[in-house]
């Protein structure tokens, strides 16, 4: 074999593909919506967290979507700049702000919803509802493995 063909190829290696097929959906998506919305996609996903998260805090936030607090900061003033997100004093702890989507923000969110669903259906295309289930059911069972792995320390 040559030296060549013992290197490892990452466009072979799972995690990557799933990341390059997220990133794809990503821009694919964002494309549509950044422009009419004013948005990017790191605020469409502080967005769409927001609404099945709501009511929750920016630290919080940041927590769910494994933001740091610079992501965080940026993505939560330019959804405030557009009027997507309203923020409250929390009245059992004044030093935590309380985010929920303004009344615009659930209208851009559930437009983009409705573009996220369309891409994810062509996305899985000609895949019959068994296969889909079953691709799903996978998603959920490797989501629970790298959780696991994440938990044990000692793994290398």
């Amino acid at each position: 074999m040559s030296e060549q063909g013992k290197l490892f190829d990452i466009r072979h290696w799972v995690p990557y593909q799933m990341w390059r097929l997220s990133q794809e959906a990503g821009y694919i998506l964002e494309e549509d919506y950044s422009v009419k919305y004013n948005i990017s996609g790191e605020s469409w996903r502080f967005m769409a967290m927001l609404a099945s998260s709501a009511p929750v805090s920016a630290k919080k936030l940041g927590e769910l979507l494994d933001m740091d607090q610079v992501q965080v900061t940026r993505a939560l003033n330019k959804l405030l700049d557009n009027g997507y997100v309203t923020r409250r004093t929390d009245p059992k702890d004044r030093r935590k702000v309380i985010l929920n989507l303004s009344r615009e923000g659930a209208e851009v969110y559930q437009a983009i919803v409705v573009m996220a669903m369309e891409l994810e259906q062509k996305f899985l295309g000609e895949m019959p509802q068994e296969e889909q289930k079953f691709f799903r059911d996978t998603l959920t069972r490797l989501r629970a493995n790298m959780d696991s792995i994440r938990g044990d320390s000692k793994l290398f």
